[in-house]
């Protein structure tokens, strides 16, 4: 979970109590302030060192792409969580390359060595695409978090690909709303109105983002093979969160873990080993296209 000062917190909870509204504007501003890009971690140097670096244009912004083995091989797309950046998934690109997989990953806007200042879901879902169409054609797509849910809703507009993991989830932007609240120490008594700010002043003019970044209205199609995984002890996607997104997309699979929390989910041995299973089993006969 992303460490927010104690006084920070403190002064949220405070003012919340005292300037509802002033509350909502500061933690709107807040929540858009991505801060410094989150360093490469020492266990995962050596992997991030070893990609094919790209570079593809979103918008006005230069995001950085990443290969990691041949072009021939079939490719699973992976994207980052919230404040985090490509390399995290350094286990599991080892594992991928083991199975004879590439791996394809980016540092989406506003993150990594990534140009930017601030991203949202529908951004990430823009880079999603961009890639694909300079690294693509994908096997497969994991995401963690942000990235689970920005993939999701890409695959929902028709991104190509045949199997899916999602990690650690958000159901919807109401959902990562109620996630940050709780990081800042805000009540849950302002979330719709800290929503409905945040709808209000959403960049481009974007309408009913409420409504439109939701993977339980906008699920997955059956068609891809989905597996969800979920921590019962991650405080930023709640476990409760999980049952409605397997309701969502007929067929899929939940596979729940214990003690790993929102991130060293994406270091655990047995759940690399699942994603790999999920992602290289051959598809069911009445599943092909």
């Amino acid at each position: 979970m992303p460490y927010v000062p104690t006084a920070v917190s403190t002064g949220f909870r405070v003012l919340s109590a005292v300037a509802p509204p002033l509350a909502v504007r500061l933690a709107a501003r807040t929540f858009w302030h991505f801060g410094p890009p989150a360093p490469v971690r020492p266990a995962d140097r050596a992997v991030h060192d070893r990609a094919a670096r790209g570079t593809v244009s979103v918008g006005d912004e230069r995001l950085v792409t990443y290969r990691w083995g041949d072009r021939d091989a079939p490719a699973v797309l992976l994207a980052h969580g919230w404040k985090s950046r490509a390399s995290r998934f350094a286990p599991l690109v080892t594992a991928l390359r083991e199975a004879g997989l590439a791996a394809v990953s980016f540092d989406g806007v506003a993150h990594g060595d990534s140009t930017g200042r601030r991203m949202s879901a529908l951004d990430h879902m823009a880079a999603i695409r961009a890639v694909h169409d300079t690294e693509g054609p994908f096997t497969a797509v994991v995401g963690h978090s942000l990235g689970g849910l920005a993939a999701g809703l890409a695959l929902a507009d028709g991104f190509p690909a045949d199997r899916f993991v999602s990690v650690a989830t958000m159901t919807g932007f109401d959902a990562l709303a109620g996630a940050f609240l709780r990081l800042v120490g805000m009540p849950a008594s302002l979330h719709d109105r800290f929503c409905d700010h945040v709808e209000r002043t959403f960049p481009g003019d974007v309408r009913d983002i409420r409504t439109r970044v939701d993977l339980v209205r906008h699920p997955v199609p059956a068609r891809v093979a989905t597996l969800f995984v979920q921590d019962d002890d991650d405080r930023m996607s709640l476990p409760s969160g999980a049952p409605l997104l397997r309701a969502a997309v007929p067929g899929s699979e939940l596979l729940t873990t214990r003690g790993l929390g929102h991130t060293r989910v994406l270091d655990d041995p047995a759940v690399v080993a699942a994603v790999v299973a999920h992602v290289t089993a051959p598809r069911p006969a009445t599943a092909r296209r």
